[in-house]
């Protein structure tokens, strides 16, 4: 006669196999949105350096791009000598980006190093890039730039003159390696914490059986949420209060709920929500029907403070500033993300352009009038305001654009104020 088995030990059979299950689709979708999350992270960051150099050339230097005599010229400045060189390169060693300038599909200036330390330039454009760049005029990202047998992930920008035909490219890349190598191993904590959960449910589960397949069901349904990127689930008080086993997990996957979402919703180096998670945070009021107003602040001067006291003083001030502008921001019921590099956004629902107005001068007196000390050094930092409420029937992405010129109107009439309407 076949001999039976006892429920305890079927149950934790089944137990066993829903567990294992569970781990694999847990750590499977926490390593595919971590990769997601890191590539996007990638293209921003490329994105927006590649805009920004863009803007700066433009700012810095006017005119069309020509070559004369060899070299590239901007108007009258010629973009291959030393101090161009000097400050492309300042740029790129603070951002770990590199950046390159082509003329049609030649690197004519590059901050690319070969491994004796000489720039890479003369070198062509992969022929995807040069098809969707310089042939159709298109920005173009791509993570398969290889470069000196190294692989970028890099986005290009056309370059046109006068008549609008694309004359070349701006490229902004960061090599792959590092990056996905701290993907890898946030992947393998991710596995190593699942495949620890795993092995104490299994060792617990006989003796709280009854109690151990709820408090696990709870905490399953919690991991599937967040994996799914519900970084709003909650666990039962039940569930965490326990001194056992069941609640250490409980509590580990609650810890790495929040450093989940700390990753993906927040800026690294100031904590403020990142522009994803504010536009998130934003949809939501708006599905609420809730009405709000917006700040878009900038620090005045800010890279006047990088140049002159260096950048680790300007991550000091983001910080400390970020931190003053989040605090005073949840105080009233809202929220602030990092929009830009030294731009923020201040979210605040259900509130009038009047109250907001008061809210944001003592603000702006209070940044002002706060020590930043660097070195024994008082580092001195206003910030220029503009300010919003939001109009019926109005996207956020026009709410935030009129608060958006209301600031440079601010930075124009003199900067340290508020420009509300």
């Amino acid at each position: 006669m076949k001999k039976r088995s006892g429920l305890t030990a079927t149950i934790l059979k089944l137990i066993a196999l829903t567990a294992v299950m569970i781990c694999v689709i847990i750590t499977t979708a926490g390593a595919v949105m971590i990769y997601y999350a890191t590539e996007e992270s990638i293209k921003n960051e490329v994105n927006y350096a590649a805009h920004s150099l863009y803007l700066l050339y433009d700012t810095e230097y006017r005119g069309e791009y020509y070559m004369k005599n060899g070299s590239l010229y901007k108007g009258k400045e010629m973009l291959t000598n030393a101090r161009f060189q000097t400050v492309t390169n300042m740029i790129s060693s603070t951002t770990d980006v590199d950046f390159t300038i082509f003329w049609d599909k030649k690197r004519v200036f590059t901050t690319v190093k070969r491994s004796d330390g000489s720039f890479i330039t003369g070198t062509s454009a992969d022929d995807r890039v040069i098809e969707n760049v310089l042939k159709k005029g298109q920005e173009y990202y791509y993570s398969g730039v290889v470069i000196n047998d190294k692989k970028y992930a890099g986005y290009y920008m056309p370059i046109t003159d006068s008549s609008a035909k694309v004359v070349g490219m701006i490229f902004a890349g960061r090599p792959l390696d590092a990056a996905r190598s701290n993907m890898r191993r946030i992947i393998t904590g991710f596995t190593v914490i699942s495949a620890v959960v795993l092995f104490v449910v299994l060792i617990i589960f006989k003796i709280f059986s009854s109690k151990l397949v709820k408090s696990l069901l709870q905490v399953r349904n919690f991991m599937e949420k967040v994996a799914s990127g519900d970084f709003g689930a909650d666990l039962s008080l039940d569930v965490l209060s326990r001194t056992d086993e069941v609640g250490d997990i409980a509590c580990s996957a609650n810890a790495l709920r929040y450093s989940l979402r700390d990753l993906v919703e927040r800026d690294p180096l100031t904590s403020l929500l990142n522009r994803r998670s504010c536009r998130k945070a934003i949809d939501r009021l708006l599905a609420q029907n809730k009405g709000y107003t917006v700040a878009m602040a900038d620090i005045d001067y800010f890279k006047k403070i990088n140049d002159g006291y260096g950048h680790a003083c300007g991550d000091m001030v983001l910080k400390e500033l970020s931190a003053l502008i989040r605090e005073r921001s949840e105080k009233q019921k809202g929220f602030a993300s990092r929009w830009g590099g030294e731009e923020f956004l201040i979210i605040l629902p259900e509130t009038e352009l009047s109250d907001a107005r008061d809210f944001l001068e003592k603000l702006i007196i209070e940044i002002r009038d706060s020590e930043y000390m660097w070195e024994g050094k008082r580092v001195p930092v206003t910030v220029t305001v503009g300010a919003v409420e939001m109009k019926k029937g109005e996207t956020p992405d026009e709410t935030i654009n009129r608060a958006d010129h209301l600031l440079y109107a601010g930075k124009e009439s003199g900067r340290n104020r508020l420009v509300a309407q």
